[in-house]
């Protein structure tokens, strides 16, 4: 039975390697939290030893999810930051990138998402709002709110009910995002 799980937990460890390799991001903003903590080099490694038990926990975490998560989508979750650790150009001892197919030479997941080509935003009347969205591959998305009696907006995408939102809770989230982030839209008046 213990030779069983050993090899058992060895596959797994191989399976999970393959996209492993990664910034270690949620381990990094561990250390960081270690580095605030105190200004000694001495108290530094003393919260370190009494921390191990986190240090381990993050590495694992980074290891077999957040790293898998960089490679697959070329983008770290936690660090924000591209491209993917394997998808940086170095000097490698070995090329073989002359010899792949180019869809394997960047991130399969953050290439596939079609971007974002034009937006149409128009009030049908006091209480509803159409957005189109239309993206560079040919494909097309509605989006629709509309605000009941009751205080509450319905939004709807490509006719299917996605959320229910009050008035004062959509002008809080708009309040959230930060100035660099939002666009403004000229709105087309209803025919």
């Amino acid at each position: 039975m213990k030779k069983t799980t050993g090899l058992l937990i060895g596959f797994l460890i191989a399976m999970y390697g393959l996209g492993c390799m990664g910034q270690m991001g949620l381990s990094q903003k561990a250390i960081g939290v270690n580095l605030k903590l105190v200004d000694n080099r001495y108290g530094r490694a003393g919260i370190y030893i009494l921390g191990a038990p986190v240090y381990a926990v993050t590495s694992i975490i980074d290891l077999f999810i957040i790293n898998s998560i960089e490679f697959w989508t070329g983008t770290n979750p936690i660090t924000k930051k591209k491209p993917a650790i394997v998808d940086t150009p170095v000097d490698a001892w070995m090329k073989v990138d002359d010899n792949l197919d180019s869809a394997a030479t960047e991130a399969p997941l953050s290439s596939t998402k079609p971007s974002l080509e034009s937006i149409d935003i128009a009030p049908s009347n006091n209480d509803t709002l159409k957005m189109d969205l239309r993206f560079n591959d040919g494909t097309h998305q509605s989006v629709v709110g509309i605000r009941d009696p009751d205080g509450y907006v319905k939004i709807y995408v490509d006719d299917r009910l996605v959320a229910l939102a009050t008035h004062e809770a959509l002008l809080r989230y708009v309040s959230s995002i930060p100035d660099t982030r939002r666009t403004t839209v000229a709105a087309k008046s209803p025919e």
